[in-house]
This record gives structure tokens, sequence and C-alpha cells, in this order.
């Protein structure tokens, strides 16, 4: 059964580009349990088009081999600045009370990596298992395993890059362009 829950982190979290988030939100699902030396973790990295419900989208390899949850935790979290519930252009900016909207500050894929290591150490997690990505989620996971090599003992990287292209960069604006942008609100994803 997938369990999704909210990490909160209420420090200021500074981001690579400059400025800061005053605290940031993290929905993120799970299934199975993490045993007790926490050794069995498997993360999920999502595609831009994505959520942290990994029997949406990748049924196959969490129902059964080779990453049953019934012997494996599996985590998948949202990204920050996405919009399925972790900080982003919908959450209330604390210094307006309104909606960030199109003020959300610009993030990459290293202010992610960052909100997922906040998450695994609330989590109790030392050494991930395997981390697993694809699209998106590979870079995310590539930029993981720079930022902090020692943190997983195995990368699966799917339908992904290491160096942002032109046509990658045409290809997550049309994913934009999909989740709904109108009137300075963000609509679920039409897909």
């Amino acid at each position: 059964m997938v369990r999704t829950e909210i990490f909160k982190h209420e420090k200021e979290f500074g981001l690579e580009l400059g400025g800061y988030l005053p605290g940031i939100e993290i929905s993120y699902s799970t299934l199975g349990k993490l045993n007790k030396d926490a050794s069995n973790a498997i993360w999920v990295c999502h595609a831009l088009t994505g959520n942290s419900n990994v029997l949406d989208w990748w049924a196959g390899l969490f129902n059964e081999a080779p990453f049953d949850s019934r012997d494996n935790f599996v985590i998948c979290a949202n990204m920050i600045g996405g919009c399925y519930g972790s900080t982003g252009p919908l959450s209330i900016n604390p210094e307006s009370q309104k909606p960030y909207y199109h003020d959300f500050p610009k993030l990459t894929n290293r202010d992610i990596v960052r909100a997922f290591d906040l998450l695994r150490v609330h989590l109790g997690i030392d050494q991930i298992h395997t981390v697993i990505g694809g699209s998106m989620g590979g870079q995310q996971a590539l930029e993981w395993a720079i930022e902090d090599p020692g943190v997983f003992s195995n990368l699966v990287g799917l339908a992904t890059n290491a160096v942002k292209t032109p046509g990658s960069s045409i290809a997550h604006s049309k994913g934009l362009f999909k989740s709904g942008w109108t009137r300075n609100k963000c609509c679920s994803l039409t897909m």
C-alpha cells in the first residue's frame, strides 16, 4: 500500500542561483517497510511529469522483481517547484501571504537533490541501496551522485542525460506548458 506524507523543513533553504525559500515542504510516497539497518531503501526520482506514486507509472518495477516492495522500502518524493504537493508556485509565500505564482524562484536539479537529501536524513537513511531516475529524475540521480557519491550504492538512470541540450530544454518546456499554467494558476497535469 502506498503511503503519502509531507516532510516540513522549517529552516531557510538557500538556492544555487541565489535567494532562498523560507522553508520547504516535500510531499513523498513510500511502499514497503524500512528494515532495521535501513539498508533496503530504493529511492525513485520521477520524471518532470511524474508524481510520487510510483505505482501510477512504474508499477511493474515495484510490484514484483526487480524491486519488490515486499522486500524493499521504496521512496519517491515530489520535487520542489512542481505541482504535486511539494513547495512550488501554488504554495503560499509567507512574506506576502499569497501564492508565489510567477514569483517562485528558479530552481536547479542541485536544489531539488539537496531537498531530497534533507528528506533522506529525516527518514533516518544513511545509505540508499539504489537510486532510480528516468528523464529529469535521471538527471537528479546523476546530480546526487556528484554531490554526495557515498549516499547510495547503485544508480539506475533511464532515458536521461548528464548535460542539458537545446532539444531536452524544449521537451521540458513543453512538459511545463502541458502542466496547466493559465492565468497565474497551475492545474493538475494533462497527459
